[in-house]
């Protein structure tokens, strides 16, 4: 059915001033066989708590309102708590409040004295209809994103459960379970079980970005020492960075911590994923450091290298999914280009954020910072 085909379509009329209100409503009596239910809010405060009440199909409303007006109305009423058309009226022609309605996602902008019957009806209608071919293809969007979404899911749990067993099978081999292997095929399997880790973090960071892009991704918080949560990332990560022929150090901090209210395995996750990253893209013989400073609403991880750093026109794309840089170690490193994406994502599910800055002389400072207060109980 045609949204405008309704027996009956319910207008709601924003209107302070008398006289205004009854040219309105006699202009909707010419309208010839009108569909509409008008229905009058004489103020700001009247019109808020009707709109809240999402029982309207479409809003008229005034710009003057007494101490408020009309793009007031369009504020309160954002685009994402409402899916009905508003058009404002205003007694005179003005482009600078038509262009600034507009941009707060009114539908149509109509001056009192120029429109008639016919005029107003053809308005109402296409914005009707407007908002919902819109919100048609907004649904559509939503069905395709929550399909590639389970795309994602599902193939990276299938693809999982062998790259695992192939990992398991080639590190029997590798640690010499099944018997001496001649170093040449030895430097192959080595090959091959590192590609297939590489494998395997991809698969990972498709599952989070999945999770996360979701809304499946929920946080457990519960009170955390940050001290013993990075010393236990650092050990964890200790002997991967020895095979890289790196070193890693904790810069202790002189004052005992306070506890953090965080989900600490996401949290933690996203501190592997920052070293991880500041390892692949340092050379060898080098070292990060961790470390961790308190201010007054927040507490800050840091993680700092000294390998290629990020260039100053790659810094908007930092955050995007699949965001790989051109660097002298790009072609070496392997990766999805998905962990800052979900990182980020998890930090900012906590209330915080993650900033980048360059090092110095050389190198990259990811640092999580998170506020003390913490998530809700």
């Amino acid at each position: 059915m045609n949204p405008t085909e309704h027996v009956n379509i319910r207008v709601l009329v924003v209107e302070d001033d008398e006289d205004d209100w009854l040219i309105t409503k006699k202009i909707f009596t010419q309208i010839p066989g009108s569909p509409f239910k008008i229905e009058l809010a004489k103020t700001y405060e009247q019109a808020i708590e009707l709109i809240d009440q999402n029982i309207h199909d479409v809003y008229l409303i005034d710009y003057r309102l007494g101490e408020h007006t009309g793009t007031d109305i369009l504020e309160h009423a954002h685009p994402e708590r409402r899916s009905q058309p508003f058009i404002l009226m205003t007694g005179v022609s003005d482009s600078d409040l038509e262009w600034r309605s507009l941009r707060l996602a009114a539908a149509d902008y109509l001056v009192k004295g120029s429109f008639d019957a016919m005029l107003l009806s053809r308005t109402l209608n296409y914005s009707i209809q407007r908002k919902h071919i819109e919100q048609q293809r907004i649904d559509q969007l939503i069905n395709l994103n929550r399909a590639k979404e389970d795309f994602i899911s599902i193939a990276s749990h299938q693809l999982r459960t062998p790259a695992t067993g192939v990992k398991q099978y080639l590190g029997m081999v590798v640690e010499g379970f099944v018997g001496d292997v001649p170093p040449a095929q030895m430097e192959l399997l080595k090959q091959a079980y590192r590609s297939n880790e590489r494998q395997l973090r991809i698969i990972s960071d498709l599952l989070k970005v999945a999770q996360v892009d979701s809304g499946k991704m929920k946080l457990q918080p519960t009170p955390v020492t940050i001290d013993e949560l990075i010393n236990e990332v650092i050990d964890e990560q200790m002997s991967t960075l020895t095979d890289r022929s790196q070193t890693i150090k904790r810069v202790e901090y002189d004052t005992l911590l306070p506890l953090i209210r965080v989900d600490s395995d996401a949290i933690r996750m996203v501190l592997e994923n920052l070293i991880d990253n500041a390892s692949k893209y340092s050379p060898e013989e080098t070292q990060i450091q961790v470390e961790v400073s308190e201010q007054p609403e927040t507490l800050t991880i840091s993680v700092l290298d000294c390998g290629v750093g990020i260039q100053d026109h790659d810094l908007p794309r930092l955050y995007e999914k699949f965001t790989r840089f051109e660097n002298i170690l790009s072609t070496k490193v392997g990766g999805s280009g998905l962990g800052l994406y979900w990182a980020k994502r998890i930090v900012d599910m906590h209330g915080g954020r993650i900033d980048y800055r360059p090092n110095q002389p050389t190198g990259s400072v990811f640092s999580i910072i998170l506020p003390k207060k913490g998530l809700e109980k």
